[in-house]
């Protein structure tokens, strides 16, 4: 999404809010008297998947409840052209909107040809078959926001692997930062 401004009318922390979303990954459990020791490689992004697109299930979503059969075949936000491109709308809206209060209209309008542009590619589940010109007409929708926030969020996902914990008896295996 495009970040760095507000919507007018918006308050930090609601939909109207320009930033990116909070993605992160929900830590298993941890028991009593274990210790957990991730393994690094397991948070290395998979560079290929974020390029070339990756299908990506929302499952449900706040206020929709089960989206069965939804995918979205995106690539990441971290797809360098969907940054350069992000980086040159954000300077443009700067521009135009000095006060920094983006109307939604021009954000929906923004965020949606980012994301048609850059980022999705295909998708499933809905009455009507992916096709671009469809994509591009309800992703600069204002009015569609739920679904580029769902877009956004599923490439946010893209990429990314399920992190891995390893049980150890003892500490990390590398030296103290600490010094005594």
């Amino acid at each position: 999404m495009v970040s760095g401004a507000r919507c007018a009318g918006g308050k930090d922390g609601d939909a109207q809010t320009l930033g990116e979303l909070s993605v992160g990954a929900t830590p298993p459990p941890i028991l009593k008297d274990t210790k957990m020791t991730i393994k690094l490689s397991s948070l290395k992004a998979d560079i290929v998947a974020e390029r070339e697109g990756q299908w990506i299930e929302p499952k449900d979503w706040p206020g929709l409840g089960a989206l069965p059969g939804l995918a979205f075949l995106v690539r990441s936000t971290q797809y360098p052209p969907y940054l350069s491109a992000r980086a040159a709308a954000q300077q443009r809206l700067a521009k135009k909107f000095d006060d920094g209060n983006v109307p939604p209209e021009e954000l929906a309008r923004a965020d949606g040809t980012l994301a048609v542009e850059h980022l999705l590619m295909g998708w499933r589940g809905f009455d009507i078959p992916y096709a671009k010109d469809a994509a591009e007409q309800v992703l600069t929708d204002e009015a569609h926001r739920t679904l580029r926030d769902i877009v956004f969020w599923c490439a946010t996902k893209v990429g990314k692997r399920d992190v891995e914990f390893m049980e150890t008896e003892g500490k990390n295996s590398g030296p103290s930062s600490a010094t005594s």
